[in-house]
């Protein structure tokens, strides 16, 4: 347990390094993370396991997980790869991070929300699963329109 600790010690450290480096950046105010079904130090073991596979893919290690990636046909969104899209994503500012329950006890799902553009425009529905053993099963990304308000 311990080890989680320390990793969610590194993971927030890194957040607030990040923010303090950021605060010259033409975005006025950051949009604020809606956590749903989870606790914030869920979330942030969740997106260290993400940006750990972004990093793990960048430099050439095998992944097992499965990567799909899609979306309206005539998107600019799906002319580049599952992959490219994968990497493309900044985990540290998904807006939306929600736990989905799940009647298999051996999957644990996830949907994130990350908006390129901002909030309420075309965004990543991105699913997560992790496994019984916590690693990252199943990656499932749709760019798409957001719900009309």
């Amino acid at each position: 347990m311990k080890y989680w600790q320390f990793l969610l010690f590194v993971g927030l450290s890194l957040q607030c390094d990040k923010a303090h480096a950021e605060t010259g950046l033409a975005q006025s105010a950051p949009v604020k993370q809606h956590l749903m079904g989870l606790s914030a130090a869920e979330a942030s073991m969740l997106l260290i396991k993400l940006k750990e596979a972004q990093s793990s893919l960048k430099t050439g290690d095998f992944q097992y997980f499965e990567l799909l990636a899609g979306s309206v046909a005539s998107f600019e969104a799906t002319k580049i790869s599952p992959r490219e899209a994968f990497l493309a994503v900044p985990f540290d500012e998904v807006w939306r991070i929600q736990r989905v329950r799940s009647d298999n006890r051996l999957w644990q799902p996830y949907k994130l929300s990350y908006a390129p553009k901002g909030v309420g425009q075309l965004y990543w529905d991105i699913e997560v699963v992790l496994g019984s053993s916590g690693n990252i099963e199943r990656v499932l990304m749709v760019y798409k329109v957001p719900a009309p308000s």
